[in-house]
């Protein structure tokens, strides 16, 4: 019952998670610089794209439980060392602990990318077929694309006012 419950807010969750961490990582990097409208439109954008498409919603709903085990796990021997060392200082400074958690999240989403899409590649779905630039333009998935842009644009802009 609960799980029923889960696939149907799915898609808003994996809305949020991507949208949290594309603006955090926009606001922490000032790669677009420190405008806060940009960031969200940005990340709004970004999160509509993820939400409208199943294969990266499925890819979402595949690697964040497995990243928020991995971080559980990573907490808990960092907390057992503290334990035995008494300081956490140099253990998290280290570069080969970073080097070692950037690895493993690496391979998660690898892992969770061959899950979602090797049986596309292996059927031939993702080959590119040629279609007409106006029936690209006319398609109701487009569309509905370029109105969700305008509406994310205009929330944005309302909330960062």
């Amino acid at each position: 019952m609960a799980s029923i419950a889960l696939a149907y807010i799915m898609p808003l969750l994996s809305f949020f998670f991507v949208f949290t961490l594309v603006f955090a990582l926009l606001a922490k990097t000032r790669v677009l610089g420190g405008n806060a409208f940009i960031h969200f439109t940005i990340s709004a954008v970004i999160a509509i794209v993820f939400v409208l498409s199943p294969l990266a919603t499925k890819f979402t709903a595949l690697t964040v439980p497995w990243i928020a085990i991995f971080i559980a796990i990573v907490f808990f021997i960092l907390l057992i060392l503290t334990f035995i060392r008494g300081s956490i200082d140099d253990l998290v400074s280290n570069p080969v602990i970073a080097i070692i958690v950037v690895a493993v999240i690496l391979v998660i989403f690898l892992l969770a990318a061959i899950n979602v899409l090797g049986p596309l590649m292996s059927h031939g779905a993702l080959s590119t077929e040629t279609v007409g630039t106006i029936n690209f333009f006319t398609d109701p998935k487009f569309l509905g694309l370029v109105a969700l842009v305008i509406i994310a644009a205009v929330v944005s802009w309302v909330v960062t006012k």
